[in-house]
């Protein structure tokens, strides 16, 4: 955190960045003290971060923000598109293993934190699946051999879920919306729309958002365009997840 403020510090002139440190509940908490209350807000949640969440986990989690919500506030989220088996296969099982070694490393951190080897790296192998049924890609860790994990045996072939990632259709988008109790008020995609990574901006539903809200746009929209412009768009459907994972 203090790196990534610190690259960022005295480049503006008028906006100033402080660091929050905590869990997404304790974001929550901070948002609805009075001075925050009172602010106009737009909540940024980038990189289809969304997709860690299943549909149900999702849409209860953006209804945590739009209770406390007010009319002149708005969120700014980023959610993966693409529902395209093979492109997504390769996206998350590219060629040069660089997704595996990304979902490798869990095991060296669970041994880093635990102040010794229990898993060893050459024993684990990555398996990554699509599910076309749930819209979503699933990573699943295995041991190559007969293992035995804290007492735990573990046998060749079976599967341990590391990660899964959902991939929203423009319907599914706008029914997660909806029952988050938010109104999409603009998208923002590529030209294929498999990735709609500053998509939407949302309104809480309590009721009609002012007019002077959706003027607001207008100053939201480049804020879009910084973050779809990271990367070019030509490698959105191409590049392996943890090319433009290393940019948030």
């Amino acid at each position: 955190m203090e790196r990534t403020l610190a690259a960022v510090e005295g480049r503006y002139k008028h906006v100033h960045c402080r660091g929050l440190l905590g869990t997404y509940d304790d974001g929550l908490v901070w948002l609805t003290k009075p001075e925050n209350l009172r602010r106009p807000k737009c909540i940024l949640w980038m990189g289809s971060s969304i997709g860690n969440l299943n549909r149900l986990e999702a849409a209860d989690f953006l209804k945590g923000f739009s209770r406390i919500l007010r009319d002149q506030d708005t969120m700014l989220i980023g959610v993966d598109a693409c529902q395209d088996r093979d492109k997504v296969l390769h996206a998350y099982n590219d060629g040069e293993g660089k997704t595996h070694e990304f979902i490798l490393n869990g095991l060296d951190h669970a041994n880093t934190l635990s102040g010794r080897e229990i898993f060893r790296k050459g024993e684990w192998k990555v398996i990554g699946e699509y599910d076309e049924e749930a819209g979503r890609h699933q990573a699943f860790v295995s041991p190559v051999r007969n293992v035995m994990v804290e007492g735990v045996s573990v046998e060749s072939g079976e599967r341990i879920r590391i990660e899964e990632s959902y991939k929203y259709s423009l319907i599914q988008s706008t029914e997660l919306w909806e029952k988050a109790q938010l109104v999409s008020k603009a998208r923002f995609g590529d030209s294929l729309n498999q990735y709609r990574k500053s998509s939407p901006t949302l309104f809480p539903i309590r009721k009609n958002p002012p007019l002077a809200s959706y003027t607001s746009l207008l100053t939201l929209s480049p804020i879009a365009f910084v973050n779809l412009m990271l990367l070019p768009r030509s490698i959105f459907p191409t590049k392996p997840s943890t090319t433009y994972m290393s940019c948030y």
